[in-house]
């Protein structure tokens, strides 16, 4: 093989190996795109509870306060903690329940659904794995806003979708509330429940 025949051999080797690695590193670039879009795309976040769980929560909720033990959301702009909640609003709040290591979750609920109007009570099958919460159960309940008697007028009602587990010995609490009649109720009720669903225990030393 002569001078001129290696070189050029040499060349078309040289470009072949600047062309695949072009071609590897746009499968790379186009993987990394599709990862990122997608992860972007779920649009959700997880919050880490100083009192040993882990929520994810819809990020296009407006977090209120500055808890480090409790995460709470409203729909939409408006309103402040503590705060009654605007019409066509709702509000999520997930916490570890008071008191609960001296608690069964029967008596976390009864306590949490004093003097409301209980409409419902269901069991929910547990899908998060070994580290989630067990013995999911979600009561439906409503309530006057504030009592009738310290209202001149009719009083309309909130209704509460609240969700209780035991994530490994916490009882945690979802509380959603929202105005009865409100159009978005059952999305809201969609999202308390996978965010009930992606609690998990976390072990803090």
């Amino acid at each position: 093989m002569g001078v001129a025949e290696r070189a050029s051999r040499r060349k078309a080797e040289g470009q072949r190996f600047v062309t695949n690695r072009i071609q590897r590193i746009g499968v790379i670039f186009s993987l990394c795109v599709g990862v990122s879009a997608f992860a972007s795309a779920d649009g959700w976040k997880t919050f880490d509870s100083s009192r040993n769980f882990s929520v994810s929560y819809p990020a296009d909720w407006f977090r209120i306060g500055a808890s480090a033990d409790r995460l709470q959301l409203l729909s939409s702009k408006g309103g402040a903690e503590g705060i009654t909640i605007k019409h066509g609003q709702a509000e999520i709040t997930a916490m570890e329940a008071e008191a609960s290591p001296t608690e069964t979750l029967t008596q976390v609920i009864d306590r949490y659904t004093e003097g409301a109007s209980v409409l419902s009570r269901t069991d929910l099958p547990n899908v998060s794995g070994k580290e989630g919460c067990s013995g999911l159960k979600e009561i439906i309940s409503r309530e006057q806003a504030i009592p009738q008697s310290d209202a001149p007028i009719d009083v309309p009602y909130i209704v509460n979708t609240d969700l209780f587990c035991d994530a490994e010995g916490h009882k945690v609490v979802i509380l959603l509330r929202n105005w009865e009649g409100d159009k978005g109720r059952r999305e809201y009720q969609q999202i308390v429940l996978r965010m009930a669903r992606s609690i998990k225990a976390l072990s803090r030393k």
